[in-house]
């Protein structure tokens, strides 16, 4: 089968590799579709060290079962998987909070993920409930989002919201927490660099879109009368972005730095300073199960509207077309099929 290999920080290869052969209590899964995850890109900068290459990357999939040592796990099901393979036994894991385990092992991380024609799920990730099966009802162009999705969703239930908010970055990860944030009732504004998906953000609901000019920065601070009342950053928290966070923000108001930062990246405040202005600096990450089962159910409901946000589609053959599209934004979701 054909498979994007990470070898090492700046080198991504298309390789030939053997379908993962199964043991007792694992299943194979036919890729359909997996979409490029920002985190992937920054691994391959050099910029997040939570990968062990080589591995084929990808983690935002779906897919089909089409052998089953489970038994459990019938073939034909559609599903798509939680990442994140931790203990299940652990504090953190009896908690939900998975993603804190010391014994955790991630697809598309540590083990071999979606950027592949066929991927295997071990049985200790089938026990501990990180196989999502699905209904058919739901396209492989959407279920492609659960996890993103989910992300968002456990960010939404983590950040302090009053009236208004602004998103920075109309991503795809910018673009559902734009969604999520319309649901909510929320005043919602967007800055983004690109007018694409400014346009985009648009078409989802948002109540005003700027670039990220002096000018438009100034024009919605006096819009809010001193800034919103929280802002997410869904953006690569650089310099710039994290400047651009606290001018936007109200005093009093929450600061949610949910993208991934440059290696060495750091947020310096003047503590009386800080003091006096009274911000709620956060960060948000991952999922957890019940914010993926939150993913699943609004998926099925047909609650949200992902059409716009799948631009792109590259075979495997053409991963690294792929990544270079990705980095470059030049839609809003890059993803690779067989």
């Amino acid at each position: 089968m054909k498979a994007i290999v990470f070898e090492k920080i700046q080198q991504l290869s298309v390789q030939e590799k053997p379908i993962p052969t199964l043991t007792s209590g694992d299943v194979l899964i036919q890729i359909e579709l997996c979409g490029i995850c920002a985190s992937d890109l920054a691994a391959l900068r050099g910029d997040v060290s939570d990968y062990a290459p080589p591995v084929v990357m990808g983690h935002e999939l779906s897919g089909v079962v089409v052998e089953s040592r489970h038994p459990d796990v019938k073939i034909g099901e559609r599903v798509t998987v939680n990442p994140m393979l931790s203990c299940g036994t652990c504090p953190e894991c009896q908690n939900d909070l998975d993603k804190y385990c010391s014994n955790i092992e991630g697809i598309g991380h540590d083990i071999d993920g979606g950027y592949a024609e066929y991927m295997r799920m071990p049985k200790h990730g089938i026990d501990t409930g990180k196989l999502i099966r699905v209904p058919d009802s739901i396209p492989h162009e959407e279920l492609l989002f659960l996890e993103p999705l989910g992300c968002c969703l456990n960010a939404m239930r983590e950040t302090l919201f009053k009236d208004s908010v602004a998103i920075l970055g109309a991503g795809p990860i910018g673009l559902l927490f734009t969604q999520l944030a319309k649901r909510a009732g929320l005043t919602t504004y967007v800055i983004e660099p690109f007018p694409h998906r400014r346009q985009v953000a648009e078409t989802l609901g948002a109540d005003r879109t700027f670039d990220t000019s002096p000018e438009a920065v100034e024009h919605l601070r006096d819009l809010t009368r001193g800034g919103v009342d929280t802002v997410i950053s869904s953006t690569t928290n650089k310099g710039s972005v994290i400047a651009l966070a606290f001018e936007v923000v109200r005093r009093g108001g929450c600061l949610n730095f949910f993208g991934l930062a440059p290696e060495g990246e750091e947020i310096r405040v003047n503590l009386e300073e800080f003091h006096y202005a009274g911000h709620k600096l956060m960060a948000s990450w991952a999922f957890s199960r019940t914010s993926l089962e939150e993913s699943r159910q609004l998926l099925i409901e047909k609650a949200l509207n992902f059409e716009p946000l799948l631009t792109d589609r590259f075979p495997i053959a053409q991963g690294l077309a792929a990544f270079d599209n990705a980095a470059a934004q030049r839609g809003i979701k890059t993803v690779v099929q067989p």
